[in-house]
C-alpha cells in the first residue's frame, strides 16, 4: 500500500519526508527497497527520493546495497541513546494512572535478591486502605506474587541452587513452606503467565504479578504487581484475574519496551 507523504503541514518538509522514508524501510522488514520503489510508496518524484536517500546514507541512517536501501546502524545508536534516558520507575507511575483497573489499586515494582523480593516502586491508587510493603521493603519471595514470577523465570538449576538447604518461612497460614509444593506452584506460574499471592503474605490481601524482561541487556528481569484487600474484590476466587492481568500486560509493555507507544 502506498505511503503518500503529506509534508505540507510540516515546518521542515524534508524532515517529514525523511521520517516517512525510514518508516517505509522499517515496514519492509529488512528487505532492500530500490529508489523507484521508495518513490512509488512515498508518492514522491524519483529524483527527490534519490536525493533524500543520499542524504540519509551520508548520515548512516540508511545503507545502500546492490538491490536497494535498508535501515542503517546509526538508528541503533540513536535508539540505544534514547533507551538510556528512559526512567522506568517514572513510566511505571504514569502507566498505572492510565490503567483502568490498576489505577484504583496498589501496584509495585520488585526485583529478586537471593530468596527475597525488594520493592523499588509503589503506586497507591484510589482504594482507601493503604497496604503494607513500602519502597525498600523485603519479603520472602515464595510468599509473594512478584517473587513467584521472578523465581519461575530463573533457570531451574539456578533456582535449585538458591533453594538448597533453605527453610521457607510462613507469613500466614496459607504460605507455601514445602519445596515440592513451591516447585509445583512455579510450574503453574509458568503455565498461566502470572503469579498469585492469595493471602500468603498478609491475611485479607490478594496480589497478582507478571514478570517484565529488562529493557536493556544490562538490566535484570523485574516484576510488577497489583494488590487489593479481599473485601474490595470479594476474595481471590472472585477476583477478575484476567482484567488485572490485562492492565499489567499493558504496563509491562511500556516498561519492557519503551519504544512501544503505551495505550
Amino acid at each position: 500500500m502506498s505511503e503518500q507523504v503529506n509534508s505540507q503541514g510540516s515546518p521542515v518538509p524534508a524532515v517529514a519526508r525523511a521520517a516517512a522514508l525510514l518508516d517505509v524501510l522499517a515496514a519492509a522488514g529488512g528487505a532492500p527497497l530500490s529508489v523507484s520503489e521508495l518513490a512509488r510508496q512515498l508518492g514522491l518524484p524519483k529524483s527527490s527520493t534519490a536525493n533524500l536517500c543520499l542524504a540519509l546514507e551520508s548520515e548512516r541512517l540508511v545503507v545502500r546495497g546492490d538491490t536497494g536501501y535498508t535501515l542503517g546502524r546509526r538508528l541503533v545508536e540513536l535508539g540505544g541513546a534514547y533507551l538510556s534516558t528512559v526512567d522506568q520507575v517514572r513510566e511505571f507511575y504514569a502507566a498505572c494512572k492510565r490503567a483502568p483497573l490498576i489505577s484504583r489499586l496498589t501496584a509495585r515494582v520488585a526485583v529478586l535478591e537471593g530468596l527475597d523480593v525488594l520493592y523499588l516502586a509503589r503506586y497507591d491508587g484510589a482504594q482507601p486502605i493503604r497496604l503494607t510493603a513500602n519502597i525498600g521493603d523485603r519479603f520472602p519471595a515464595h510468599c509473594t506474587a512478584t517473587g513467584k514470577v521472578l523465581m519461575a523465570a530463573m533457570p531451574p538449576a539456578a533456582l535449585d541452587e538458591r533453594l538448597r538447604g533453605r527453610t521457607l518461612a510462613a507469613l500466614t497460614e496459607r504460605s507455601i513452606t514445602d519445596h515440592a509444593q513451591l516447585r509445583a506452584e512455579l510450574d503453574r506460574v509458568r503455565e498461566l503467565g502470572y503469579g498469585l499471592d492469595d493471602e500468603e503474605t498478609t491475611p485479607g490481601v490478594v496480589c497478582v504479578a507478571i514478570a517484565v524482561p529488562g529493557a536493556r541487556t544490562d538490566s535484570d528481569t523485574f516484576a510488577i504487581s497489583a494488590t487489593t484487600v479481599t473485601a474490595g474484590l470479594g476474595g481471590a476466587d472472585s477476583v477478575d484475574l484476567e482484567a488485572v492481568r490485562a492492565d499489567l500486560e499493558v504496563i509491562a509493555q511500556s516498561l519492557g519496551n519503551p519504544l512501544v507507544v503505551a495505550r
